[in-house]
């Protein structure tokens, strides 16, 4: 009889430890995001699904971003996956394929045109709010990481720069740094990196632009930290 009860104790004690594990940090984790998040959103998933009470969805699409909502509409699918998973946590990541022409209501915006930042931020700022309607619910946006190409790397510093200032007019949304984590500097491209043992620790992809299996991995850790301290 008391072995029992003193089971019972056990079980009782590791369910309220768990259940205070999974009161420590978001319990319903989207990931969404272009082919920048691919290898990202696999990597994450596994880290945050180790978390008793931690469920995962993941949404990313190659070849789409916040420009071509007629390629492929980000908007409409936040509102889908809102509806259907109610996160209580979005990590996004966007932007490294937008540097493209944007249909509005009004006409066809170039990249150059002088209204084309105002309407970039629009966008972002559109899912923000609806990733974030819920109560309670927090969104952590992604800082691209410095690109080789240098024309690539300077529409993505505005990419960065819009984002962030989204991200700061709301409380309830973090722009999150990657690129002390993704380098040897934060403001320098590194394809690489010196593990603690010693060896070369390959970062990104052979185009300058993604991330390796081990870069993703490295975002998922920093996450994975970051919620669940």
């Amino acid at each position: 009889m008391k072995i029992k009860i003193i089971k019972l104790l056990a079980a009782g004690l590791i369910m309220f430890c768990m259940a205070n594990v999974n009161a420590a940090g978001p319990e319903r984790v989207l990931i969404i995001g272009d082919s920048m998040m691919r290898v990202t959103a696999h990597a994450t998933t596994l880290a945050l699904d180790k978390h008793a009470g931690v469920t995962t969805k993941s949404q990313t699409s190659l070849g789409s971003g916040l420009a071509r909502l007629d390629a492929y509409d980000w908007i409409a699918k936040v509102d889908e996956l809102v509806k259907e998973f109610n996160p209580d946590m979005t990590v996004a990541w966007f932007g490294t394929n937008d540097r493209q022409a944007m249909q509005t209501e009004t006409g066809i915006i170039n990249a150059e045109d002088p209204g084309w930042e105002a309407e970039y931020a629009r966008r972002i700022g559109v899912i923000m709010d609806k990733l974030t309607a819920a109560k309670g619910a927090r969104v952590y946006w992604l800082e691209l990481p410095v690109m080789r190409e240098k024309g690539v790397n300077d529409f993505v510093e505005i990419i960065n720069r819009i984002a962030k200032s989204e991200a700061d007019k709301r409380a309830s949304v973090t722009f999150f740094a990657t690129r002390g984590i993704l380098g040897r500097k934060p403001d320098a491209y590194s394809p690489n990196v010196i593990g603690p043992t010693g060896k070369m620790i390959v970062l990104r992809d052979s185009d300058g632009v993604h991330l390796s299996r081990p870069g993703a991995d490295r975002i998922a850790e920093a996450l994975d930290k970051e919620f669940y301290k």
